[in-house]
């Protein structure tokens, strides 16, 4: 856990139960003389680390922004008269934060430059650098999903009044609301956290490390609590839209098959836009899906957990959760381009 070498290893599993934004398995292996009964031995989660957090943390987010990018451009070309490419937009901003977040924790857990002669404890400094804005904008990403689901949901069970409910501007203000809630949910974390200089003996040398104020602990458990609810209950709330939209998509499929044989190309661009956003949240669950089952077995197994005696079970599952949550950042462009033909041809002209 990044910069836990100042406090006990209760304060450590506190900190790591908020789905794990700030790992440093190295600093907190320091805690605990662990049992023999270790699934993942000290050795196999060094390579574990070098491997996912050295290159594949860079590799894929160094993608996905790039993937993003394209997203930006292309959206802000489409211009934001539909309220679709003003959400999708806002998405793609969040993940590409996300992913930037990322690439940067792949800096700081890199060997070469943490363990190089600069003056800032980088895996230590990451907690709040990298770890934090990563699960920040992670988060963010999962609630415009969930609205951009919720959208969609109406499109297809109320389409005469849905054009009256959801403008351009009403989406704009639910999208900084959203990017808000998540922020004032993380804030204490910045309360309780400070940069200073700090000797490290094991180094003999003075650099900027993390301090934490006395009452972390409590601070911590709020702040867990706040985004365990905001990220299981956007997930599953996910889950049920899709289900919703499926369900809406195949009984209007059936009833134009039976009732009517002639096109109704704004229904059709309704139901393609729908499809493509189910797509977007299905792609969001399955990766997603990992993290969630992955929380809740914290819970049913404390032992798999930091300092504890399958921590290096915890730590190398964690690091692999974030190239889940990455590869769930980096795919929407491929999916817009199948998709959507007005993005494709906006693509085309632009690239």
């Amino acid at each position: 856990m990044a910069g836990a070498n100042d406090n006990n290893t209760g304060q450590v599993l506190t900190t790591t139960c908020t789905l794990f934004p700030n790992l440093n398995d190295q600093t907190v292996m320091t805690y605990k003389t662990i049992g023999p009964s270790k699934l993942i031995s000290d050795e196999l989660l060094s390579i574990i680390s070098v491997v996912v957090k050295s290159a594949l943390y860079q590799i894929f987010s160094a993608f996905g922004m790039t993937t993003n990018f394209l997203n930006l451009v292309v959206f802000r070309k489409m211009g934001f008269r539909d309220t679709v490419n003003v959400s999708l937009f806002a998405l793609s901003v969040s993940d590409f934060c996300s992913l930037a977040s990322l690439f940067w924790m792949g800096i700081c857990y890199n060997p070469i430059f943490a363990d190089s002669e600069i003056s800032i404890d980088s895996r230590g400094i990451q907690y709040i650098t990298g770890g934090w804005p990563k699960f920040y904008f992670t988060r963010v990403s999962g609630l415009i999903t969930a609205y951009v689901t919720f959208e969609r949901c109406l499109c297809t069970t109320m389409p005469l009044k849905v054009k009256s409910i959801v403008t351009t501007k009403r989406v704009l203000v639910v999208v900084i609301c959203l990017y808000l809630t998540v922020a004032m949910s993380i804030a204490p974390i910045y309360v309780s956290t400070h940069i200073v200089w700090k000797w490290y003996p094991n180094k003999n040398r003075t650099q900027l490390g993390l301090v934490f104020s006395a009452n972390r602990e409590t601070i911590n458990s709020i702040t867990f609590i706040l985004n365990g609810v905001l990220c299981n209950g956007s997930f599953f709330f996910v889950v049920l839209c899709t289900v919703v939209l499926v369900t809406n998509l195949k009984k209007s499929m059936q009833w134009k098959k039976t009732f009517t044989r002639q096109k109704d190309k704004k229904g059709g661009k309704e139901n393609k836009a729908s499809k493509m956003v189910t797509l977007v949240a299905v792609v969001f669950i399955s990766c997603l899906f990992p993290g969630s089952v992955f929380s809740l077995a914290m819970y049913a197994v404390p032992e798999m957990n930091a300092g504890e005696s399958q921590q290096n079970l915890f730590f190398a599952l964690a690091s692999l959760i974030h190239i889940t949550e990455a590869f769930n950042a980096s795919i929407n462009t491929f999916v817009y381009l199948q998709m959507s033909s007005k993005y494709m041809q906006t693509f085309r002209q632009l690239f």
